[in-house]
């Protein structure tokens, strides 16, 4: 306890990204002995900014602050993964530069690995609400677990597809876990823990905000063994998550339409850049059959 007591209060540094963690650990030892360290040896560190060397230097007077966070954490069921760890999902292993902590609720078995994100728009047709739905229940039935990120919309249809199918789903969070509730239409499924995951980077009393949101479609496209978009604009972060996963090499699906709605060209724009085209369910099926 003693040992996360440091890494929470470290991750709580405003500005301390994993990057910067990074060059903190190189340094020293581990997190108290970051939190420890004279101003002079902070400032030794190339590239740790004066912002986040007062951070450190102000976070080492409110531990007991982080003890209390520490206990509601335990209270409500929410774990603490420090990269290293077995229960760290290895997916994110893979990416650049990878969340040095994470606070989750619910298991990551390894079967989670054979994951596929769907993702969209907040604001989908009712054609592709149910698209998205019932593409989460035929993928939860071919033994994928599927990855969302908890927003309203796609995002929505996708996570209760799954858990319709008796699935598991993984909630990708834009927000510190604290500040996570379960909207009304979840409410039937929430207490059974088996099927879904609530996983996230901020920390734990974060509000949304747009980076945390980037963050989490990061996230989604590395838990992912593949994408798909199924309405999206131009814009946004169905968007962002899949030009992150081509990044990483992984596979882009997008729903076509025959007349694109004006509101989603984001998905014509994206097979225009390589991502695969979908008609049907056994199309989607046939290529996620073949990751």
């Amino acid at each position: 306890m003693d040992d996360l007591l440091y890494w929470v209060a470290l991750h709580g540094v405003e500005g301390l990204g994993p990057a910067t963690f990074k060059l903190l650990l190189d340094k020293f030892e581990g997190p108290k002995a970051v939190m420890e360290a004279q101003k002079k040896e902070l400032i030794s560190v190339r590239g740790l900014s004066d912002s986040v060397t007062r951070g450190i230097m102000q976070g080492r007077t409110r531990l007991e602050d982080t003890k209390r966070l520490l206990k509601t954490l335990n209270k409500n069921g929410i774990k603490i993964l420090v990269k290293g760890m077995e229960e760290y999902p290895a997916p994110l292993e893979g990416m650049k530069n990878p969340p040095v902590v994470l606070y989750s609720k619910g298991k990551y078995p390894q079967e989670d690995e054979r994951a596929v994100a769907i993702v969209g728009t907040t604001k989908p047709t009712k054609k592709g609400f149910w698209i998205a739905r019932e593409s989460a229940k035929r993928l939860t039935r071919m033994g994928y677990t599927i990855v969302s990120g908890y927003a309203k919309g796609i995002d929505t249809a996708v996570h209760l597809g799954a858990l319709e199918a008796g699935g598991r789903t993984v909630l990708a969070l834009p927000m510190g876990i604290l500040r996570f509730f379960w909207r009304g239409e979840f409410k039937p499924y929430m207490k059974n823990e088996e099927n879904f995951l609530l996983l996230g980077d901020c920390f734990p009393t974060q509000c949304w905000h747009v980076g945390a949101a980037m963050s989490r479609n990061r996230l989604i496209a590395c838990l992912s063994r593949a994408v798909f978009v199924v309405e999206t604009g131009d814009m946004g972060g169905a968007v962002y998550t899949a030009e992150f996963a081509r990044g990483l090499g992984k596979k882009i699906f997008t729903l076509r339409y025959t007349n694109t709605p004006q509101a989603f060209k984001g998905n014509q724009r994206m097979i225009e850049s390589g991502a695969i085209p979908v008609t049907n369910f056994k199309e989607l099926e046939e290529c996620m059959a073949n990751l």
